[in-house]
């Protein structure tokens, strides 16, 4: 039978289905179903057909709705993609600049053979999230590239983009999580240099005075100020504010307790992924 419609085709149209098949390695009748197929897809199209570089051989099969709901998913990941690199961009610069200016005030403060390895992992840790910054770029451009070839070979092109995309997303993802872990370790190291450096400003202060050992205003325990890691009492915990001279022959001198407002960069926030989108 449809042997018997290509036969019934005008001459014209007949030998192109002919060399068509010929050219594909289908039957005749088989590549008037395709192109009955496509025509069909053209008829029924509305939207604009400029641009569309041509249907695929596998025509018939074309699932335009999910060609359309590919192409919307692209796009958004396009879009996120672009936020999360301007973002992290931003942020790798900051933590560099960052761990640069608190290696340099502790530097000050420690001996000359002393170690950082926590500000060291920090720094490699931004370097190697700038790489990956990179490297999702290229993905990125690698599925684009992908996308905007055409449809010769659809199927493939397809399972590409699908594949290519849940990857892309899970690579933002981790790379959100990364910043925020470098974001939150950051904090971390600039909460201990401000209490270090706090404690030294008490120690400087003690020295000008003359004082060695003084009384916590809070629980009134001696306090050795030379042990001091921190602008805090041993014993209750109290926060230490200045360092009062004693005020007779027989007393002591007085660490008076107080609140005292947060250091620059002593709360250290828990960030998330979401953190880093919504920035």
């Amino acid at each position: 039978m449809a042997g018997e419609q290509v036969d019934a085709l005008p001459d014209g149209l007949r030998e192109w289905v002919h060399a068509r098949a010929e050219e594909t390695d289908r039957s005749p009748a088989d590549v008037l179903a395709r192109a009955t197929a496509a025509y069909r897809l053209l008829n029924d199209y509305e939207g604009d057909l400029d641009g569309l570089g041509g249907f695929p051989e596998n025509a018939d099969r074309v699932d335009g709705n999910t060609l359309l709901g590919l192409s919307e998913t692209v796009a958004e990941l396009d879009e996120r993609v672009a936020t999360v690199e301007d973002d992290l961009d931003e942020k790798i610069d900051d933590v560099r600049s960052r761990v640069v200016q608190v290696k340099r005030e502790t530097d000050g403060k420690a001996d000359a053979d002393h170690d950082h390895p926590d500000l060291r992992r920090t720094a490699e840790t931004a370097e190697v999230l700038a790489d990956d910054v990179e490297d999702l770029r290229a993905d990125l451009d690698d599925l684009e590239s992908t996308f905007e070839e055409g449809f010769a070979n659809y199927e493939e092109v397809l399972e590409y983009l699908t594949d290519a995309t849940e990857e892309l997303e899970g690579k933002a993802n981790t790379l959100a999580s990364v910043a925020a872990e470098v974001r939150t370790r950051l904090g971390n190291l600039e909460a201990r240099e401000a209490r270090t450096r706090a404690a030294a400003e008490l120690k400087d202060e003690a020295n000008r005075l003359g004082v060695e050992t003084a009384t916590c205003g809070a629980c009134s325990s001696k306090v050795s100020l030379g042990l001091l890691s921190a602008p805090e009492c041993p014993n209750c915990g109290g926060t230490f504010e200045a360092v009062e001279g004693s005020r007779g022959f027989f007393g002591s001198a007085t660490l008076t307790v107080g609140t005292r407002p947060a250091l620059e960069g002593e709360t250290a926030e828990e960030l998330g992924p979401e953190d880093i989108f919504d920035d």
